[in-house]
């Protein structure tokens, strides 16, 4: 016979490991139409919040951003300067795609962001710059910036640079750089890497890709030191700077100047390669290779090298243009490269989710009211949840949570209801769930007897969640954790059992993307059992108790036991696992 469950969640926490930092994902939508679950309509306002490292997420929509540039002796911004986006932390930002995200300066900007004058070596002045806080950080693996999924353009706004990476790291991907005004200054770029401190070739590197992107101007990968209008404008800063271009279009010149380092690598340069001063020889860093290289690229504006040492640029299509300089070209492509699909398409998971009550199949009267509620998640944004009800509409929720009201109808007296739930995502992805529920026979009596009854009754209660407190990393250890139960059943019979209902490590504990080795067990004590054995947890149920009789207000001691071996790795945070215990019975 089916059994008629009655299922409460409980969330067991486990082990209180010592304090850290937790990256978190930030939504951001302009309207939000495609994801009503955002907390920000702003990015800036969105990266302001957002701790290092964390990720902020942007739907679909147009963004007019404004930003202060940060400013002070080791990170200087010209007066009056300001910048559409200002970035200065370490994070991942990724757009739903470079045909639905486009970031532009606020028309409240005024005509230009150059401020008093134009100026290179500063973090103002652009629609996006990423640059370092004064005294901040400053090497590739302390400030990058992984930035994706999004068109740059100030078609209207005077802007020095679209994307601008100042003393920072980082990578554009699967982007583009559309239109900047130009207004006939002196600076006009797709993309600048510039720097104003100095270094040695032990200390600090930095790094900025252009990756399975389009840049409609010139990029500038400049690593000279000193501020605008002095000599050192043209002297090495000594720091560790790589600019490289990977499956990537240029619709303008690139430019290697005064120590840059890096790569061109099966790309499309529609303008010139200048190498002014750059390293071309051997890498300081690692001399088996050359600090700078181009191959597999369509360079159809040619190359020009102010160096004395050759450039390698081997396995390249030139076209009609020519090099000046010291260069070794090696084999040359006879015919260019199929051309580039840039930029290249966002990753976009479809949405996941459940329906977590009923959860099902369970039993409900004709003329009982229930409350469904869906659990859902998508990697940009959900954007609606839709219940029917054997394919009828219950109703529509945009925004989270998702709970709903249903009443079986007369008519489905006796029979199964199947409650599905369509979840919808962001750019328009499906992902269906359902559960099922059982809506018995109504029976009546015509005796004129004076009757007593008890109505059918099952009923779980779970105490305070259960908790080991803190593992400790490399002893091995049993650790035990107790909560508490009640139970009442009418029934002929019942069972009390538990199940891990998730998808993710079924019996183990998680703690992010990281899970114990070890499987979690579980028994249940009450006054008729004081020994059983310890079971382990799993996405199957594990039978802990069981009552041949009806019984009530029972009182069960939940126990859970933990082993942590000695060589187990242990992820600073907190494991947990949320657990389903069932009260079930076959003869109701």
């Amino acid at each position: 016979m089916n059994r008629v469950p009655v299922v409460v969640a409980a969330a067991l926490l486990a082990a209180l490991a010592p304090t850290s930092a937790y990256a978190s994902t930030w939504t951001v939508d302009d309207d939000k139409a495609d994801c009503p679950n955002a907390a920000f309509t702003s990015i800036q306002a969105a990266v302001n919040q957002a701790a290092p490292w964390d990720t902020v997420v942007i739907c679909a929509g147009m963004y007019y951003e404004q930003s202060v540039p940060a400013s002070g002796n080791n990170s200087p911004s010209q007066t009056g300067s300001r910048n559409g986006l200002t970035i200065t932390k370490p994070l991942t930002i990724k757009g739903a795609g470079a045909d639905k995200v486009t970031i532009r300066p606020a028309a409240a900007l005024g005509t230009t962001l150059a401020g008093t004058a134009p100026y290179l070596r500063d973090g103002g002045g652009h629609v996006v710059t990423v640059s370092r806080q004064s005294g901040g950080s400053s090497d590739d693996n302390e400030n990058f910036l992984d930035l994706s999924g999004v068109t740059i353009e100030s078609p209207d706004i005077y802007a020095e640079a679209g994307l601008a990476f100042f003393n920072t790291s980082g990578r554009l991907a699967n982007s583009r750089i559309g239109t900047i005004k130009s207004d006939g200054g002196p600076y006009s770029y797709g993309l600048l890497m510039t720097n104003s401190l100095q270094g040695a070739e032990a200390g600090i590197r930095r790094e900025v890709t252009i990756e399975k992107s389009i840049v409609n101007g010139t990029v500038l990968f400049d690593d000279a030191r000193g501020a605008d209008g002095t000599a050192t404008t043209t002297v090495r800063s000594g720091i560790k700077a790589y600019g490289n271009v990977t499956g990537s279009r240029v619709a303008g010149s690139v430019g290697y100047t005064y120590g840059q380092r890096g790569s061109i690598t099966g790309s499309e340069i529609t303008g010139a390669v200048v190498l002014t001063d750059a390293e071309t020889g051997p890498d300081p860093s690692n001399p088996l290779v050359r600090a700078f290289s181009a191959t597999g690229s369509s360079l159809l504006g040619g190359l020009t090298n102010s160096g004395t040492t050759a450039a390698l640029v081997t396995g390249n299509f030139w076209g009609t243009s020519t090099t000046t300089g010291p260069v070794e070209t090696g084999t040359v492509l006879s015919e260019a490269p199929a051309p580039l699909s840039v930029p290249a398409a966002t990753l976009d998971a479809p949405p996941t989710g459940a329906i977590v009550d009923p959860y099902g199949p369970t039993t409900v009267a004709w003329d009982e009211t229930i409350y469904p509620v869906v659990v859902a998640a998508d990697d940009f944004g959900v954007k609606s949840v839709e219940l029917t009800a054997n394919g009828l509409p219950v109703a529509t929720v945009g925004r989270t949570p998702y709970e709903f009201e249903y009443r079986p109808a007369y008519e489905h007296i006796g029979d199964h209801v199947v409650l599905t739930a369509k979840i919808t995502d962001s750019s328009g992805q499906t992902t269906v769930v359902s559960t099922e529920l059982d809506v018995p026979a109504v029976t009546t009596s015509a005796n004129g007897t004076v009757t007593g009854s008890v109505p059918a009754t099952l009923s779980l209660s779970v105490g305070a969640p259960a908790a080991f407190g803190a593992f400790t990393a490399g002893v091995a250890k049993d650790y035990v954790a107790t909560s508490s139960a009640t139970v009442l059943s009418t029934a002929g019979d019942a069972a009390l059992s538990v199940v891990d209902p998730g998808t993710t490590a079924p019996g183990h504990l998680v703690n992010g993307t990281f899970v114990l080795p070890q499987p979690l067990s579980a028994r249940a004590l009450n006054a008729a059992n004081t020994g059983s054995m310890f079971g382990t947890v799993s996405g199957t149920p594990l039978t802990l108790l069981t009552y041949g009789a009806p019984v009530s207000n029972d009182a069960v001691t939940l126990e859970f036991k933990q082993p942590i071996a000695a060589n187990d790795a242990l992820r600073t945070g907190t494991y947990s696992k949320t657990l389903t215990y069932t009260l079930s019975t076959t003869t109701p």
